[in-house]
């Protein structure tokens, strides 16, 4: 839930999460999961929050000063509107890029090498790259857009020996998708117990298969 910690190969959000971890622990945030929220009333200067739990267990929070909906990004293409462009029906990301990122399979650290081939679209020589070739999915690294650009430039270029080498080596996070109901302890990808026996490249959380898989295909093939 707070990242990687001293664990996490990008230091600065690994302090960062340690750090609200600690707070939680000292009583100076309060971490509520599992929490749908029914009616929100103001009183006075703030707001108080009415939910349920999954449980069924009635939740009231007090005293809260502002609400900050984090619900995710989605790319804007409006610049491209007159253009032909083929996207992941889920992650409104390039097509080709989507299976490769897909959150359900993959953290930051195991989308593997891919430059201008999966970022190309229908349109002649356009590609999506950055951010924005991500679409919605949140595991997006820089060092993955300046090597996304290199090739991608390279391909405009006429290089394609170049464009097709694509040399990608991205830090293992300690952040994917987690079982939380997991006994502590337990061996996992992301973590949370002794490290998996399989080599850091190669280690993923299949939770989710996606229904682009096609038939036949083992669900883990993101570890491939």
């Amino acid at each position: 839930m707070f990242g990687g910690g001293a664990e996490d190969a990008l230091p600065a959000r690994g302090q960062l999460g340690s750090s609200l971890s600690e707070l939680q622990k000292s009583g100076g945030l309060l971490l509520a999961t599992d929490f749908r929220v029914e009616r929100i009333d103001r009183e006075g200067d703030t707001l108080v929050v009415t939910g349920r739990s999954a449980g069924g267990e009635e939740w009231l929070l007090e005293r809260i000063d502002e609400i900050i909906c984090a619900t995710g990004q989605r790319p804007d293409y409006t610049i491209a509107s007159e253009l032909r462009i083929k996207l992941d029906p889920w992650l409104e990301s390039s097509e080709a890029l989507g299976p490769l990122i897909d959150p359900n399979l993959h953290s930051c650290g195991t989308v593997r090498p891919h430059g201008y081939k999966e970022l190309a679209h229908p349109e002649p020589n356009f590609y999506t790259a950055g951010v924005k070739s991500y679409g919605r999915a949140p595991t997006f690294l820089m060092a993955t857009g300046y090597e996304q650009v290199r090739s991608i430039a390279a391909a405009l270029a006429g290089d394609f020996a170049s464009a097709d080498e694509v040399q990608l080596d991205l830090p293992q996070t300690g952040v994917c998708s987690v079982n939380l109901t997991e006994p502590k302890g337990a061996t996992a990808c992301c973590g949370s117990g002794p490290e998996p026996a399989q080599p850091a490249a190669e280690s993923c959380c299949a939770v989710t298969p996606r229904a682009a898989i096609p038939k036949g295909e083992p669900a883990a093939a993101c570890c491939s």
